[in-house]
């Protein structure tokens, strides 16, 4: 499975240029989400995330990612009903600010404050203005850059902290079954945390992750694993 699995778009870098008479709208639905089966997760709402959602581990090459299980097949998220509700009791953070997301230069791989030109979000008579003059964002979409600036740096905090746990030899494969009619097949590529090896650290390794401050994660990721069930009720 893949953190990546998001609905056709056209996100664009914002601009003066290309967006100085655009205003923009909020969204009314979840519909642009159906398709998210994994979403990364920061560390301000770790706690709310556990409480609603299974929380799961993606290796990428030599690093790790904290993301939100909402459905067990790629391109499907289970907590979108058909009309465009929301399903779970808590919404990830990172779909509270759409139309927008964050992009990365090609160049330097900066931060860059975009758009998804497809939402039908945008227009030129109705909703709040992107800019407020030439090469200043309004007081509204400053907002939401901010907020998803911090979202960002949620997420390389719980990234890094999964890779300590890694480090410590305490995540292992989720083995995850469905059952298909007559037949089961696996979900592969999600990990969780062992809470056997977790356990038998010696006193000193247990220690070094307490200071660490990513026991945390560990605990959590281990009390949302009780969502599965959810997760399979809904699929």
């Amino acid at each position: 499975m893949s953190s990546t699995d998001t609905p056709p778009s056209e996100i664009q870098p914002l601009s003066w240029e290309r967006h100085q008479n655009k205003k923009w709208q909020g969204f009314r639905d979840y519909n642009f989400a159906r398709s998210a089966a994994l979403v990364p997760i920061a560390g301000a709402e770790l706690l709310e995330v556990a409480s609603s959602l299974p929380i799961a581990f993606l290796q990428k090459g030599e690093s790790w990612q904290c993301v939100a299980v909402l459905g067990l097949v790629p391109g499907q998220n289970l907590f979108v009903g058909p009309d465009g509700r929301w399903l779970g009791g808590y919404i990830p953070s990172s779909f509270r600010a759409y139309p927008f997301a964050i992009g990365r230069s090609a160049e330097n791989d900066d931060q860059i404050f975009c758009i998804d030109e497809g939402s039908g979000l945008l227009a030129e008579d109705e909703g709040a203005p992107l800019f407020a003059e030439e090469g200043k964002l309004s007081d509204s979409a400053n907002k939401v850059w901010s907020f998803l600036q911090a979202v960002s740096q949620g997420e390389t905090l719980l990234a890094k902290a999964a890779a300590q746990l890694a480090g410590a030899g305490v995540i292992e494969p989720w083995p995850i079954t469905l059952q298909d009619g007559e037949s089961k097949r696996s979900v592969d590529g999600l990990h969780r945390v062992s809470e056997t090896k977790l356990g038998q650290l010696d006193d000193e390794a247990f220690l070094k992750l307490r200071q660490a401050g990513v026991l945390a994660l560990a605990y959590g990721q281990m009390f949302s694993s009780v969502h599965l069930k959810k997760v399979g009720e809904l699929a």
